[in-house]
């Protein structure tokens, strides 16, 4: 991977593009690009190309148009996928490169929380003991004692290669945010494995408020208190526009599994003070066009 571009995606309400910017004119190994995706107009930045894209494209829809630009435009090797509210410390992208990893890997960074002690910033799902089953880790302490650690999704932090792009393709536009489970899945379907190197640390803010964590059998639901209902929607929509993906004529199945996370969301809803009349329409909303694959917008 000797030409890596680095892909920040911006969003305009967001105040820390420069930090991130300067984390990675920090790194020991530089990118050789540094390219903000962004729906601002007119914004220049001496350190870094700028690519504008529509506000409503959502921050998985910046990311695909940025992959594409890294890939055609820039004929990068690979790309490295972040926020601007990710802050890589300096060796991050050097332990990235240096992993033992072959050309079916794709390898992330770790996210952390210095505001907690450097804890995860968010759950990392490792393989259980069983095949097929996941186990969501949120703490270090208990994540296996290995520098590449397999894991099942991921979005920011990734380093695309060029040929999981040219097989893969980039993200679909229409699954706006939130939709880092859907192109994870698409990335294993397609032969390559996730790994998450412990060495290769970001700093990302954790959430707010803590989430809630429902475990039924092999699987694990997860609610975010206080998140936009927009957010909200995106998160449900492409949970359920997955699993259609992953057993589409298994109606039952998928039927229960809805059931299952409305329980669950009504329940964590009451839990947190948000049980109200626009949240639970959007919960059924946003599962409806979910299951029958309908890719609309909030």
């Amino acid at each position: 991977m000797s030409n890596i571009c680095a892909i920040i995606v911006h969003k305009p309400e967001q105040e820390n593009l420069q930090t991130c910017l300067n984390r990675l004119q920090q790194q020991s190994h530089q990118p050789d690009h540094i390219l903000v995706v962004t729906p601002v107009q007119g914004l220049s930045i001496p350190a870094a190309l700028t690519l504008q894209v529509d506000a409503a494209l959502g921050s998985m829809g910046a990311a695909a148009k940025g992959l594409e630009y890294a890939f055609t435009t820039l004929q990068a090797d690979a790309a490295w996928v972040l926020a601007d509210r990710t802050w890589p410390r300096p060796s991050a992208l050097a332990q990235l490169l240096a992993a033992e990893a072959d050309e079916t890997t794709i390898r992330m960074g770790m996210m952390i929380d210095p505001a907690k002690g450097d804890e995860l910033s968010q759950p990392i799902s490792i393989p259980g003991k069983t095949t097929g089953v996941w186990i969501p880790i949120t703490h270090k302490a208990d994540l296996p004692d290995e520098p590449c650690i397999p894991c099942r999704t991921g979005s920011y932090g990734a380093l695309i290669s060029r040929q999981a792009w040219q097989t893969v393709g980039t993200p679909a536009e229409q699954l706006h945010t939130q939709g880092c489970a859907t192109y994870s899945w698409e990335i294993q379907q397609a032969g390559y494995q996730l790994v998450t190197v412990r060495a290769a640390e970001i700093e990302l803010p954790a959430a707010v408020k803590p989430l809630i964590h429902y475990r039924l059998a092999n699987r694990s639901f997860f609610y975010e208190p206080g998140i936009p209902v927009a957010r909200q929607y995106y998160k449900t929509r492409n949970w359920a526009w997955l699993h259609r993906l992953q057993a589409p004529r298994n109606y039952p199945a998928r039927l229960i599994l809805c059931g299952v996370y409305i329980l669950f969301s009504l329940n964590a809803m009451l839990q947190c003070n948000e049980l109200g009349i626009k949240r639970v329409y959007n919960l059924f909303r946003a599962l409806h066009n979910g299951f029958y694959g309908k890719l609309r917008p909030y």
